[in-house]
C-alpha cells in the first residue's frame, strides 16, 4: 500500500491510499465487512477524527459541534453516515461511552463506542485507490501529524493486515 498526503486548500488534506495485490495491481481489499481506515493524530499525539455510535437516531446536523456531557470531548460534525454513526473531525478530549453527546442546535445522544478510525471512500470507480479529506482549523495544533491506514484482506485465519504510515505538516499563517 502507498499513500500521499497534500493539502488540496488552505486547510483541506487529501490522505489518498493505493492498494496492491501481491502482484502490484491496482485491487480493492476482499474483507467488505471492515473498511480501509484512517487514524489521524495532531502533533500532541491527539486523536483527531473518526466514527461514534449512539443510540438514538437523533437529527444531528453536519456543521454543528457535538459535545461529551461526562467528558467535556467535542467533534465537528462531518456526517451521519447512518442512523446510529456520527463523522466527526477536529476532536478535542476523550469520548466515554454510555455519555450523553449533544450539539449545539438540533440533537441529543447517548454514545454506545468511543471514537472509530474513519474509513475512507473509493476514488470514483478507480480500483484499489482510497480517500480521505481532513479539514484543519486556524487553531489546528501546528507541527507535524502522523496517522495510518489500515486494510484488511481476506478472512478467518487467512486475514492478512496492512498498514501504512503517513504524516502532514500543519502551519500557521499560511
Amino acid at each position: 500500500m502507498d499513500v500521499i498526503t497534500k493539502f488540496i486548500s488552505k486547510s483541506t488534506v487529501l490522505i489518498r491510499a493505493y492498494v496492491y495485490n501481491e502482484d502490484g495491481e491496482l485491487t480493492d481489499p476482499t474483507n467488505t465487512d471492515y473498511p480501509i481506515s484512517v487514524h489521524i493524530n495532531d502533533s500532541n499525539g491527539v486523536k483527531k477524527a473518526g466514527y461514534i455510535s449512539v443510540v438514538a437516531s437523533a437529527s444531528f446536523t453536519a456543521g454543528l459541534t457535538v459535545t461529551g456531557t461526562t467528558s467535556g470531548a467535542t467533534g465537528y460534525v462531518i456526517s451521519k453516515p447512518d442512523g446510529t454513526t456520527l463523522e466527526l473531525q477536529r476532536v478535542t478530549g476523550v469520548w466515554e461511552s454510555g455519555e450523553t453527546i449533544e450539539d449545539t442546535s438540533t440533537g441529543t445522544s447517548t454514545t454506545t463506542s468511543v471514537l472509530e478510525d474513519a474509513a475512507m471512500t473509493k476514488h470514483g470507480a478507480e480500483t484499489g485507490v482510497y480517500d480521505y479529506f481532513y479539514n484543519t482549523i486556524a487553531d489546528s495544533a501546528e507541527g507535524w501529524w502522523p496517522g495510518q491506514v489500515t486494510t484488511l484482506d481476506g478472512s478467518g485465519v487467512e486475514i492478512k493486515t496492512s498498514t501504512q504510515p503517513f504524516s502532514f505538516e500543519v502551519k500557521k499563517g499560511l
